[in-house]
């Protein structure tokens, strides 16, 4: 039998069926009601007036005309209070942990009854406190935000004198302010309720089921009940942990002896075998304990579990219970397909539904997503809401605005354009509020469009996402009144009326969010049965599994967090970290003590060099019953095999052949990316697969640095030689340039407005984050060492920047001529002296790390292996690139109609400051009949090479198209690393 099952027949025997409605049964919470009736139903067999079901906050305000407002009114009100008092100018966003902390303490002292003016005035006597070693480096941290000032030991305790010179008077006023205006925290309602005189207590009994711990508050109204003759107790524990000094039953043994058990031998009604009850632990158990290395793991071990020994079938009788109630998420998945019933007590957390990433993408489009000027929005935060899976229920139009601003890359959008479509919704998701320094308008507007998305969401059957809507409706409605009440009634005494930051009100706003659940429907005490830990009190199983039974889950993450060292808490028994692990204990033990079949699974992997530990509970209990109970330790594997990678190459079928019959032009890119890999090639250039572009503006990765320079790069030298594009560029323009540095400055951040913000308005010019602004220091160096470098060159004639060039070539594919147009685009083309001759030199700039090893042939240019080592593929763009000038009829007519040599060069931005440095490429040996001297030469005129080069990229483009040539994964592993298609080819 279960302890409610005993409880039940006992009441039964004493107080009769038709007595029941007389009877109020209170517990520490409520879950247990349910299982109470059901066993009273069990022990009749015909349905019956059930008792009064009350827990323990219930009785305390049944007898009280003061109300409990929400904790985060009370906090507000105790920083309001604090402030007068102390004249403190502390902003709430330093006051709300210690605020949280400060409440807790006035309510351990009221539940506890202490003396308060005693206990302060003993708390501004501990002058001679040395030691501060109670507080973790997590609470110094927030008393350095609180105090303003890193503190050592010396000013903490001045510190802490000046705050405890305070208590006293923060404590009366505070509970003078809630006095009037009919509101109390919890421990000063209670206490109220203890010292009244007179209560009318309404039934004729008060049967207290299933308590642990007490409180005076608690004992004082257990006493006065019990004085007049209302109340009964029935307690429940093992021998095992009450008779031998165990931290499980330290408060048990003072309950019995304060407050007789009904299941007592003295007091257990005829046919109870109180010996029964008790002796739980003296039968021998089958306890298994796992380890597992990961939380993940662990859930999926719930479908094994339960159809082991038939436990799926064992209803109410089997109990998953979660050490760590964040495990619910991944633990509802993993469920037998053909499990009939599963209560799941703990409900949904609405943190983790869809409708909170929505809220909280809503309030970053308007803390974080707005630009200075208050017309434009961050890309970043606007894809947060369009991509929501609940965007469908703001706006039909939601994809097509989406589309339109990736596609265009319109990183700050304004909100001119995205209400352009004069679409209501879209009018009042970008355009319908203003913040204006006032956070309370975020509140309705958020709760407008939730309106907006429950009505448009009514034909989905989808309960969780109505219940979701709702909930958080309701959470939204709820602090929005709180903070217009706060600020009309609690900050009467302070001038700044918006005392609320954007921190404290997400931080107000998560607090609500995370102690709020989605409950469930269905019969809760049929079904197996999933619970956190505090939900099991009372109850009894057959079969248990507890998850996450870990050291800091059980017990959870305890602390001694006061203003009140320990030995004074101690001394005026305030609860202490000792009382809350005993709690804990006990709440370990009374889960197992009448199950039979157990396992305790916990996590055994190391993170950041911290190694997870089963709960101290756990250890204890193998060390002392391993004789006992048939304890078996096992390990839990993923069982996941790593399987070998298979090279599949792609075939050239007709489909592929066809796509590319069609392809009539490549570029230097492209055939790179066909050395690097095949395949590669084959999923950009013939299924074209392509990553998905960046929405961020805010972060800026090499592609996007280099096309920064390039672009100020470009506008630089245009301005240099605008006013005649036929004179060279001389010293002295540049020098004035590097001496007037605005021109550097203002193409620079062109540049930026072009290639990162992509705005086309020259007025717009975003606020530089420290990044961008690192970045932008960064490239006015390059572009100046640039200048510097180019000084040297002068005269320099400027002939094309980011021109586009092209050269044709035919091929033999599939036996038949195809003509494929090789194009790119040129970073410069200048004409300069080289060796006294003129020159035209082709200039691609790079901005990343400069070559260390260099291609020395024709042949390793058009080696794979060299792609990356080599770099070879930038000799192959520059190589192209010259050629085109010197042998292209169509680019000679343009920019070489004099046939002058043409020199390819790699100009490396970070190495342009050097001495002497000269970015002509150079190889070993022009030819491969020529002898390696181990002498580099420098290509001043493409023509030297042209034929080889010509020759060679010719075969590499027939075996591209041939179609007997399967295209091949490469055989260097680490090119997949950052592959974009390494899920594709089982890389």
């Amino acid at each position: 039998m279960t302890f409610l099952q005993y409880v039940a027949k006992d009441i039964l025997a004493k107080h009769g069926e038709q007595n029941l409605s007389d009877i109020a049964i209170v517990f520490p919470n409520k879950r247990a009601s349910l299982f109470l009736n059901q066993a009273l139903y069990e022990e009749t067999k015909h349905p019956l007036w059930s008792p009064s079901y009350i827990t323990i906050s219930e009785l305390f305000r049944k007898h009280s005309d003061l109300i409990i407002p929400d904790q985060i009114s009370l906090i507000f009100q105790l920083y309001d209070i604090y402030r007068q008092l102390t004249n403190s100018t502390e902003i709430l966003d330093h006051f709300y942990s210690w605020g949280q902390l400060m409440l807790a303490d006035f309510d351990d002292i009221d539940k506890n009854m202490v003396d308060a003016d005693k206990l302060f005035v003993h708390l501004e006597e501990w002058q001679n406190m040395r030691d501060f070693s109670f507080l973790s480096e997590e609470q110094r941290k927030s008393l350095e935000d609180f105090f303003g000032t890193v503190i050592d030991d010396t000013n903490l305790q001045q510190r802490f004198n000046d705050i405890w010179k305070n208590l006293g008077p923060v404590y009366h006023a505070f509970r003078t302010k809630l006095q009037l205006r009919g509101e109390a925290y919890e421990g000063m309602l209670y206490r109220e309720v203890c010292q009244k005189e007179q209560i009318e207590f309404h039934y004729k009994k008060y049967i207290f089921v299933g308590f642990n711990l007490l409180q005076k508050v608690e004992k004082k109204l257990f006493a006065r009940l019990m004085d007049m003759d209302k109340a009964e107790f029935y307690w429940d524990y093992d021998n095992y942990y009450l008779n031998n000094g165990h931290e499980a039953g330290r408060y048990i043994a003072e309950n019995l002896r304060k407050f007789p058990n009904e299941l007592s031998v003295e007091r257990a009604s005829e046919g109870i075998d109180v010996g029964e009850i008790y002796q739980n632990f003296s039968r021998r158990k089958n306890i298994t304990y796992i380890s597992a290395h990961s939380e993940n793991i662990q859930a999926r071990y719930i479908a094994h579990w339960l159809n082991e020994n038939k436990r799926k079938t064992g209803g109410s009788k089997t109990a998953i219970v979660l050490g760590d109630e964040l495990l619910l998420q991944s633990a509802i998945h993993c469920f037998p397909d053909d499990t009939t019933a599963v209560n799941i007590t703990t409900g949904y957390p609405l943190a983790a539904s869809p409708i909170c990433s929505l809220v909280n993408s809503l309030i970053e489009l308007q803390l974080k997503g707005r630009t200075d000027d208050g017309l434009h929005y961050r890309l970043k935060y606007v894809n947060r809401i369009l991509a929501h899976p609940y965007a469908k229920y703001i706006s039909d139009n939601y994809k097509l605005l989406y589309d339109n601003l990736n596609n265009h890359k319109q990183y700050y959008p304004s909100i001119e354009y995205l209400i352009s479509g004069q679409d209501e919704n879209m009018i009042m998701l970008f355009d319908g509020m203003n913040i204006q320094n006032n956070l309370v308008p975020i509140l309705s507007w958020i709760a407008h469009i939730l309106q907006k998305v429950g009505l448009r969401a009514r034909e989905n059957k989808d309960a969780l996402l109505h219940e979701s809507i709702f909930r958080m409706y309701t959470l939204m409605q709820r602090l929005d009144n709180i903070m217009i009440v706060s600020k009309e009634s609690v900050y009467e005494n302070i001038d700044n009326k918006e005392v609320v930051s954007t921190v404290i009100f997400q931080r107000l706003l998560n607090q609500l969010i995370n102690s709020t659940s989605i409950p469930f429907h269905g019969e809760p005490a049929i079904g197996i049965q999933m619970m956190g830990v505090l939900e099991t009190r009372n109850l009894d199983f057959d079969h248990v599994l507890l998850l996450s039974c870990n050291e800091g889950n059980l017990p959870k993450n305890v602390n001694d967090a006061s203003f009140i060292p320990h030995a004074i808490r101690k001394g005026y028994e305030l609860t202490t970290v000792e009382n809350k692990i005993a709690i804990y204990a006990y709440y370990f033990y009374s889960l197992l003590q009448r199950a039979y079949d157990i396992t305790l699974v916990y996590n055994n992997a190391t993170d950041d060099g911290n190694q997870h530990e089963m709960s101290r509970f756990m250890l204890q209990f193998m060390v002392e019953n391993k004789s006992q109970h048939n304890i078996i330790r096992q390990t839990l594997l993923s069982g996941q095999d790593v399987s070998p990678t298979v090279r599949r190459p792609v075939h050239k079928t007709v489909t592929v052949q066809k796509i590319m019959d069609e392809i009539t032009a490549l570029s230097p890119t492209a055939i790179s990316r066909y050395l690097r890999c095949n395949l590669q090639f084959f999923y950009y250039s013939i299924c074209h697969l392509r990553e998905a572009d960046i929405d961020d503006a805010e972060e800026i990765d090499s592609p996007t640095f280099g096309n920064i320079f390039h672009r100020a790069a470009q506008l630089i030298y245009e301005k240099l030689s605008s006013s005649n594009p036929d004179i060279p560029i001389t010293n002295v323009q540049i020098e004035n340039c590097l001496k007037h540095s605005s021109m550097i400055s203002e193409c620079l951040d062109q540049a930026f407005r072009e290639k990162l913000f992509n705005v086309d308005d020259s007025h717009f010019i975003p606020k530089y984050n420290g990044l961008q602004l690192l970045n932008r220091k960064v490239l006015k160096i390059y572009l100046t060492n640039l200048l510097k470098h180019d000084l040297q060159l002068t005269p320099l004639k400027i002939l094309a920047l980011e021109q586009d060039f092209s050269a044709k070539m035919t091929i033999n594919a599939s036996g038949r001529q195809k003509e494929i147009t090789l194009k790119g685009q040129v970073d410069r083309l200048d004409k300069v002296k080289r060796n006294g001759v003129d020159t035209i030199r082709v200039v691609d700039y790079k901005t990343g790390s400069p070559l260390i090893s260099k291609p020395s042939s024709i042949e390793e240019i058009f080696d794979p292996q060299n792609i990356d080592k080599k770099h070879s593929a930038y000799y192959l763009q520059a190589f192209l690139y010259a050629y085109s000038i010197r042998r292209d009829p169509g680019s000679q007519a343009l920019v070489n109609k004099q046939h002058l040599p043409v020199s390819p060069a790699l100009l490396f931005i970070r190495q342009v400051a050097a001495k002497d440095y000269d970015p002509t490429l150079t190889l070993k040996t022009y030819t491969s009949s020529d002898s390696k001297t181990g002498k580099s030469y420098p290509i001043n005129d493409i023509e030297d090479v042209a034929d080889d080069f010509w020759n060679a990229l010719k075969k590499l483009l027939e075996e591209i198209f041939n179609p007997a040539i399967p295209f091949m994964p490469t055989d260097d592993t680490n090119r997949c690393t950052n592959c974009p298609y390494a899920s594709f080819c089982g890389k």
